[in-house]
């Protein structure tokens, strides 16, 4: 396989328990997927969020908070715990995590040391910077700042990890007979309309939102993936084009 630049986004309810916390279990397979893609040859991004959720247990919160302080004073807590997670388990890949908070405001400028990271062989974890974020200047969630990111460094393909297997042309959870789609070749206005709001009590955002960052990441030239998968492999799996879950590209035959 050709080498590429692959940002891959994790979101809170791929990296928590039952209960809202940090899954150090979770958070280890995904490293282990991560390095498979670095072991292959690729450029490997991080998009992780979690920071909040990561916090709420130290901050005696029984789940995600409503307000603006609490959220940010759990994700002050949270970065720091998600961060050295992230560390511990890439060391045992001999993988060196550079963590980057961004806000929608400098995000643009982080395109020289993300390049230089890379550069230097190491795994970029990149989060929006929720403990200091005013509501103007933020990205919304991180599937809009995978899509932007994915953007900025001029990616190939942008991976969205959930929980749900791919984009369906009505909610699965309230209708299971719903078509869900495998291959699209662009993100209709109809599917934006149709597509539900947040789905986990400990995320930001749903499929709607990431609906959202797909068609923005398709516009700027980058294949996208919105799906699930379990294993060291999976990462692995998506990009050869065996990913469970929806390709926003030309058919996977297209593209071999």
């Amino acid at each position: 396989m050709e080498k590429k630049r692959i940002v891959v986004k994790i979101g809170s309810s791929s990296l928590t328990d039952s209960h809202g916390k940090l899954s150090i279990t979770k958070l280890r397979e995904h490293v282990g997927a991560l390095a498979r893609l670095k072991e292959e040859g690729h450029d490997v991004i991080l998009i992780s969020s979690g920071a909040v959720a990561a916090g709420c247990t130290s901050m005696g919160y029984l789940s995600r908070p409503d307000t603006v302080v609490d959220k940010q004073s759990a994700a002050a807590v949270g970065q720091s715990l998600l961060a050295q997670a992230y560390a511990t388990e890439f060391k045992n890949f001999d993988i060196v995590s550079a963590q980057l908070l961004l806000t929608k405001d400098l995000y643009q400028k982080a395109d020289d040391t993300i390049s230089k990271l890379l550069e230097r062989g190491m795994m970029p974890v990149i989060n929006e910077n929720d403990s200091v974020a005013v509501e103007e200047l933020t990205f919304g969630d991180n599937d809009m700042l995978s899509a932007l990111v994915s953007g900025l460094v001029r990616a190939d393909q942008l991976i969205i990890l959930t929980d749900i297997n791919g984009i369906y042309a009505d909610n699965p959870k309230t209708n299971p007979s719903a078509e869900r789609y495998t291959h699209l070749k662009d993100i209709p206005d109809e599917l934006m309309e149709a597509a539900s709001g947040a789905g986990s009590d400990v995320g930001t955002g749903g499929m709607k939102t990431k609906v959202e960052a797909a068609k923005t990441a398709h516009n700027f030239g980058v294949d996208v993936f919105i799906g699930t998968g379990e294993g060291s492999g999976k990462l692995v799996e998506i990009m050869n084009g065996n990913g469970d879950g929806t390709y926003i590209a030309k058919p996977v035959k297209e593209l071999a």
